[in-house]
């Protein structure tokens, strides 16, 4: 099965067309979507965040249509989006527990998940620190190991590489 499908998707701010008519198909397995400034790469993450309305055109995911699953895409996306999503006054751990109960996730089941995570990334000095606390990199690490808590089988990365190390890109 294509993991994500999309067919003569367009979209349009104003009087600006941002996506016009793009079609492309994802296999499994790492897709990296390059394109300068302004070229729709964020806007094409929110629709299929389905944090805008689609306009027109189709998103498959997983052979669901997203406009008569709209849930599909939260339950199996993990988002890093360019601008930072975590509240700077939590502790990171208590971040990865708000969005792992926002998930559905138990107390018990976010440990569970973000601990190989934590380690992974090499966070574990930095749960216990306000967000405000931690430098960039470690900020965006956080970020990735919250887009992954709940094994989503799409992870969405946008500008994956700011703000982090070269050996942790």
């Amino acid at each position: 099965m294509i993991p994500v499908s999309v067919k003569n998707l367009t979209f349009q701010r104003g009087n600006r067309m941002t996506l016009d008519d793009v079609s492309f198909d994802l296999s499994s397995g790492i897709t990296i979507l390059l394109g300068p400034n302004g070229s729709g790469k964020t806007t094409l993450f929110s629709l299929l965040t389905r944090l805008l309305p689609q306009q027109e055109g189709e998103i498959l995911m997983f052979g669901q249509n997203l406009i008569e699953q709209p849930q599909y895409s939260a339950k199996n996306t993990g988002v890093v989006f360019q601008q930072s999503a975590l509240d700077l006054d939590l502790t990171g751990e208590q971040n990865l527990f708000y969005y792992g109960g926002l998930r559905g996730l138990s107390r018990t089941e976010t440990v569970i998940a973000f601990l190989p995570l934590v380690q992974e990334f090499e966070l574990e000095n930095t749960l216990k620190k306000k967000v405000r606390e931690l430098n960039g990199g470690h900020r965006r690490r956080l970020e990735i190991v919250r887009a992954m808590l709940h094994s989503p089988r799409l992870l969405l990365l946008d500008e994956p590489s700011s703000g982090l190390d070269p050996e942790v890109r």
